[in-house]
């Protein structure tokens, strides 16, 4: 298994992470509680080819009755940010719809308020 290298030209990969942290910015905006880490080994089908892999230290986050941590998926095109959902800290987790990390700032919010299941009013 080969270790993840950035695959993007067109993306930068600190702008990619700064969008990971404004992720979790709005989780506490919204309420969530930092309540632990995670250290994972990811694997992704890089090119329908191969796998690659990527250890990620993810923060979770206690947001009402569910655990939420801030994943992403490397699609062919760009990355994508994630949110990640489970009923016990330990998981397993499941995935609300990606969305694109390149989003305006109030479109990047709305799609974090909306894996939230928090309704515009």
């Amino acid at each position: 298994m080969n270790e993840l290298q950035w695959p993007y030209c067109n993306h930068d990969r600190e702008v990619f992470l700064s969008k990971l942290i404004l992720a979790e910015h709005y989780l506490q905006k919204y309420g969530a509680k930092f309540v632990g880490k995670a250290n994972e080994l990811d694997t992704w089908i890089s090119q329908g080819v191969f796998n690659v892999s990527e250890h990620i230290e993810k923060n979770i986050w206690k947001f009402q009755e569910s655990f939420v941590r801030v994943g992403r998926v490397y699609f062919s095109e760009k990355p994508f940010i994630v949110l990640e959902f489970s009923q016990k800290k330990e998981g397993p987790y499941e995935d609300a719809d990606p969305f694109p990390y390149d989003l305006l700032e109030t479109e990047f919010e709305k799609e974090i308020k909306l894996s939230l299941g928090i309704l515009e009013v």
